[in-house]
Parts: structure tokens; sequence; C-alpha cells
């Protein structure tokens, strides 16, 4: 974002009561003027600042790297080499420059740049400092500079929810904490009179969500099967789990206030109501958009912050936020976001229909139906779109959700148990169809770093890497355009700036095990993007979609990703494609796509 700032007196932060000096140094970051900047319509790379590029002397260091952090003792660590000055140096990979094409992406979404205990940077040890492994604070200002000078934006993830493991070692030291070095900082639910705050830390606090037999309750409600509890056509249950966000009569353990009061593990667990570590949280988020140039943040662990305390992050950070919202919930979920007379979040990660891609596509069963994990990781008989289009459809039609462009849409990430390529079993058609639903679905497209190249990192039993796993290093590939995914990534980024498939409506059409259509709304009416979970081996074989556009009209559609005219393939209201790969009909002349 380039912000306007407001220039002549400066007024001190006001934070509930507290008047206090900013941490960053000098007086509190002043209110500022901005202009008007939206991640609606913008496609997104996301990077682990670790894993992705070398600078300085080991510039042409190109030896891979997954070295796990240490969650035994709890000592962090993990580090690759991989630094800011490294993203900024690789630039024209991500977007495009005098050399490389690029593949076209707007903005930049990093993990936290913070100083940290471990690689990831989801674990600060002090908020106000940015981690010596990955640069210098004139380093993330060059960066956000670089990204400006393109017409790129730059997300930078925070977390406002904890700070780094309190038990080190096996033992419980808050000393080197910055700012919150107290132990009235963080919550203490459940801890008794008698009991010090280190042996409270040491037999780990309560959890913020433990279903306990719930599963089993709502297996055994599922089994009455009338009326269906859970899954694709229940908008307050897409999965049959009990997450965060389904209450009631199936999920009886689900309370707000232990969501937010509840530790993950001994991550040190804030406690926002207190005075102090609001007002030190509010001033680190304003702090960060202002010296940095931030033009949006990614807030981790959204649903475990205090529920009021989202409108008022999302109003001090002055840019629009993305909110990590890990439920299954729709109205749990469009609850956080911002709507008609409702405060809270610009955005969110797009979980519910995420749960469902990697057996949309790929047959791949990401997580356990009814709490049973035995069987994550495998992979089902036979894949099934059908689920995915209905969790769609609900969230569509629900009507609840203020602005549904502001919704981040992906395929994999940094926690999600295997990438892309591993899940589909290296099968290009399906990563094709996957990649084009999460580019050209309404939402904000984000695509995993890696993904690009073909990286298939995946949790196994096999090694003890857990989610380090989905972390491997980039460098090892040169950063080749070659790999057909980075030009297929290209292509579609292309699609959408060429043919305005960025924001606006979104309808499905028709969702069947086999296949997808919906329309997106287009510069010259509307775009069909058809869709199927084929495997590579019947790529040539034709496909049959209904319904399809109507050619009735003497206009003339062509497949934009092989700019071919399809006309004679539009028959009987439904669309006959010559083969499986996936299709996006748009109303251009041949010259113009050309």
């Amino acid at each position: 974002m380039r912000l306007v700032l407001v220039h002549g007196k400066r007024h001190s932060k006001r934070c509930t009561g507290l008047r206090l000096r900013s941490p960053w140094g000098g007086p509190p970051p002043s209110r500022f003027f901005a202009l008007r900047f939206t991640l609606a319509g913008k496609s997104v790379y996301f990077i682990v600042i670790d894993r992705f590029a070398r600078s300085g002397e080991q510039a042409a260091n190109f030896t891979f790297c997954d070295l796990p952090a240490d969650w035994v003792n709890n000592t962090g660590g993990g580090f690759c080499g991989g630094t800011i000055n490294g993203i900024t140096n690789r630039l024209d990979y991500i977007q495009a420059g005098s050399v490389r094409k690029g593949m076209g992406f707007d903005c930049l979404w990093i993990t936290p740049p913070v100083q940290s205990q471990g690689f990831m940077g989801y674990d600060a040890t002090n908020l106000f400092q940015i981690n010596p492994h990955f640069g210098t604070k004139e380093d993330l200002v060059r960066l956000s500079a670089a990204l400006h000078s393109r017409g790129m934006c730059l997300i930078v993830d925070i977390v406002l929810n904890h700070m780094r493991p309190l038990l080190v070692n096996g033992t419980v030291n808050l000393s080197s904490i910055v700012p919150f070095n107290d132990e009235s900082h963080y919550h203490q639910r459940n801890r008794s009179t008698s009991q010090s705050f280190a042996d409270y830390v040491a037999a780990w606090p309560p959890p913020a969500f433990n279903p306990g037999e719930d599963n089993s309750q709502l297996l055994a409600a599922s089994q009455q099967h009338s009326p269906a509890v859970c899954g694709h056509t229940v908008a307050d249950h897409t999965e049959c789990s009990c997450f965060p966000g389904n209450s009631g009569p199936n999920c009886p353990s689900f309370r707000e206030d232990h969501l937010s009061t509840g530790w993950l593990g001994v991550m040190g667990d804030l406690n926002q109501s207190h005075e102090y570590v609001r007002a030190q949280l509010l001033s680190f988020v304003e702090g960060m958009v202002v010296n940095y140039s931030l033009d949006a943040l990614r807030l981790d662990t959204a649903i475990y912050l205090q529920r009021d305390f989202l409108p008022e992050v999302q109003a001090v950070a002055g840019v629009e936020i993305l909110g990590e919202a890990t439920v299954n919930n729709l109205t749990y979920q469009a609850s956080l976001m911002q709507g008609p007379g409702r405060p809270g979040l610009a955005g969110l990660l797009n979980f519910p229909p995420f749960y469902k891609v990697p057996e949309a596509f790929c047959a791949y069963q990401i997580g356990g139906d009814f709490g049973d994990y035995s069987h994550q990781g495998t992979w089902f008989e036979e894949a099934d779109l059908e689920k995915l289009g209905g969790v769609l459809s609900l969230q569509l039609s629900t009507g609840l959700f203020g602005n549904p462009d502001m919704l981040g849409n992906f395929v994999d990430n940094h926690d999600e148990y295997g990438r892309l390529d591993h899940y589909c079993r290296h099968d290009t058609l399906r990563i094709r169809h996957a990649l084009a639903f999460a580019m050209l679905w309404r939402g904000i497209p984000i695509i995993y770093y890696g993904t690009e190249q073909g990286l298939s990192g995946h949790q196994s039993p096999d090694h003890n890497l857990g989610q380090d796993a989905l972390r491997e290093s980039l460098w090892q590939t040169r950063y080749s355009t070659d790999p057909w995914q980075y030009r297929f990534l290209a292509q579609l980024n292309g699609i959408r700036k060429s043919f305005g498939i960025s924001v606006g409506d979104a309808q499905i059409r028709n969702a069947t095990k086999t296949s997808l259509v919906f329309t997106r709304a287009a510069s010259d009416g509307a775009a069909w993007v058809f869709l199927n979970n084929a495997a590579n081996a019947s790529a040539r074989s034709p496909q049959r979609y209904c319904p399809g556009p109507d050619a009735s009209q003497g206009e003339t559609w062509y497949d934009a990703l092989s700019e071919l005219p399809m006309n004679p393939y539009l028959v009987d209201g439904c669309f006959l494609a010559p083969d499986k790969f996936p299709k996006v009909l748009v109303l251009k002349t041949l010259r113009l796509l050309l």
C-alpha cells in the first residue's frame, strides 16, 4: 500500500487507558490515512522466509535443506539460511522482470519476520525486532519498497495469540520474552492457588479445545441418517468431526471462552484482556504496518483470540487482515468477518472448501472423520468433486459472508499434511485441475511456494519431520522457469487479468463426483470453468459437462487455456469437451486471445 501520512500534529496512541512509548523506539506510531487498497482480485504467492532464497555469501549455495525445529525440548532452531534479501533478489521469479517472464503474482505473503525461536517465526521471542537469521529492519523496508516499485503488495504474517513455548529444556523462564516477561501476561485457566506458574506450565495448561467423546456422539447421531448432521450438505458442520466452532448437542465440549483461554501445548498463551498485553499487541500491529508500509496482514490462529479483540486489531491495522480460521462451520466462519452491521476481520483463509479439495481432485484423505485419523495421509478409492461443490454452494447461498471476494483459496500450505504434488501422486492432469480451481474460484488465490516446482513434502510415519516436511527449501531447483507448473500458473494469472476473472459473482452450475462446472463474472460477461478429477492416463479422452454456455446467439466461445474455438463442442446445452484438460470458456475473438 502507498501510505499517505497526514503531516502536522502527531497524536500519541491511546489504548485501553494506557499511554505508551512505542517499543519500536520514539513516539508511538501516529494514526494515518491511506489510499484505499484491497486484496480482493489479487493473486498471492506464499513464502516461508527461511526456505525460499539465500543471500550474500550463501546465495550460490543450492544445497537442499529441510532441517526440523526442536519441539521435544522446545529449543526451536532448524534454520536453513533463507533471508529477506534473498526474497528481494528473486522477485523476477515471482512476478516478472526484464529477463524473466515470471508467474505474474500480484502479492507476496511472508511468514513472521520477527525474532523467534524457530525458523518458521510463529514462536516469537521479541515482537519488536526482526529475526537476525532473516536480516534487519532495513532489509524488510527494502523488500517492501521493491515490491511496491513493481506494483506488487506485501502481506506479513503476525501472531497475537501466543509467544514461544514457555517450557524450554524442562525450565520455565520468561526473562527473554519481549515484551511479555511476566506470568500475569498469560492465561492461567484452572491454575490452583497452591500451584506455581512454572508447575502450571510444566503440567501442560488446559487446551483451547478438547472434543473428547464429542466425535463418538457425532458418529452415533450421523448413523441415524435422517436428517444429516454433518457433511457437505450441512452448512454448520461441513466436516464430520468436532472442530472449534461446532457447538450444540453433538459437540458439547466447544466453549468460546475456552477457545480463547486454552493453550496450544506450552506456547505462551497471551491474555488479551490484560491491559498491558492488549496495548502492546495493538502497538505491534500498527508499528508493523507503518514502519514497513505493509499492504495487508495475515493473522495466525485468529479463532483463538478473544472475539472482541479481532475488530479492534482490524481497526488499528488500517489495512485488510486475512485471518486463519481452521473451522468447518460456515456460520461461525462468517461471523469472524466484517458484514452488514457486524465488525470483524476483512477476510479469512477459506478452510471449509480446502478440507474437501484433496479428496475432490486426488482422492486424498487429509483429515479423519469422527476423530479417527488412522487413515490420514492415505487415499480413497475414488475422488469426489460433489462434496467440494456442495460446500461452495452452501457458502454462496448462506448470505452470511460480507464479501466472498475476501476469502483466500488454496490447495495446500505449510501445515496441512501433504503438498499438492504428493497428495495427487504426481498426476499432472489432476494437479492442473486443482490449480485451476484455486486460481479461478471466487476469492483470493494463494499458491504455496514450491508448488510451481513440484515440491512434494508430506508428513509420514517414515520420518520424524512432522509438519516441517512441508517446508523444504526451494533453492535446489535453482529457480527454474521450465517446470510445467510454473508456466501453467503464469498462464492462469494472465487469464485472470486478461479476462477480468478476479472479483464478482460466482455460481456453481453443476457438481458431480467426477466433474465441477462453475461460472465467474468476467469483463465480457461470464467465464465458464470446467474441471474434472480424471487421472492423467485418460487426459486425451473426451469429457461431457452439463450445462454449458448457450451458443445459439451466434457468439463464439474460446477456451482461454488452449486458445481454440469451442462452439463445435457446445451441443444441446452441454459441453462435449474434446479432452479432459481444464477448460475456461470466454467470449473473445481469437485475435484478442492471441
